[in-house]
């Protein structure tokens, strides 16, 4: 699982993949099939040469598991330097609908699978960004970009990929192809009273 962890000798927060024993099982198997706790990590980069704009925002990745409380609230800083800062933005959730399951089927056999990081922006202060919806439907994410909301893409993480992949197997039931009735031209032609014998 990639967890967040605090080195005091750096006096910084870093990410590690740690090997889950069978006490965090839980964060594969949620107990609600239907949600997954989750943070956003959030990146603003400042733009000193743009005259219209001091920074971009933009979104590294989508980190498992309940940790607000552990790194002190829903959003954090964990990373401050003259070009970057880093947010942690805790507190939010995953959740999948049976009525979405062909979605996160295609989302499955895309070449890269993705997580979408829906936030919300205040047009008179660029450095408000706040993330408040994360989905695996590609349905979903398009219909808040319909309407202009920020939507970002990062990879989806593999407790995810696994979790969502169990729910399309199980709520998945792909459409059976209708074959084409052929039209017999011929009987058609005698319905409509033509007769093309002499």
């Amino acid at each position: 699982v990639l967890g967040l962890y605090y080195d005091q000798s750096i006096n910084n927060y870093f990410f590690a993949v740690q090997k889950m024993d069978k006490n965090h099982e839980s964060l594969s198997n949620p107990g609600d099939i239907g949600k997954f706790p989750v943070s956003v990590l959030m990146r603003y980069q400042l733009t000193p040469s743009n005259v219209w704009s001091s920074g971009q925002w933009d979104v590294s990745g989508v980190v498992v598991g309940e940790i607000g409380e552990k790194f002190g609230g829903d959003k954090q800083v964990i990373r401050n330097d003259t070009r970057n800062r880093e947010y942690l933005c805790a507190g939010l959730t995953v959740e999948l609908y049976k009525d979405d399951a062909e979605s996160y089927y295609h989302n499955l056999m895309s070449d890269n699978p993705k997580a979408f990081v829906v936030c919300r922006t205040d047009e008179t202060d660029d450095h408000q960004c706040e993330p408040f919806l994360v989905t695996l439907s590609y349905g979903e994410a398009t219909s808040y970009m319909e309407v202009d909301e920020l939507v970002y893409s990062v990879a989806m993480p593999p407790e995810l990929y696994r979790w969502v992949e169990q729910f399309v197997i199980e709520h998945y039931v792909p459409e059976k192809k209708r074959k084409r009735r052929r039209e017999n031209w011929k009987e058609s032609g005698k319905r409509a009273g033509h007769n093309d014998t002499v």
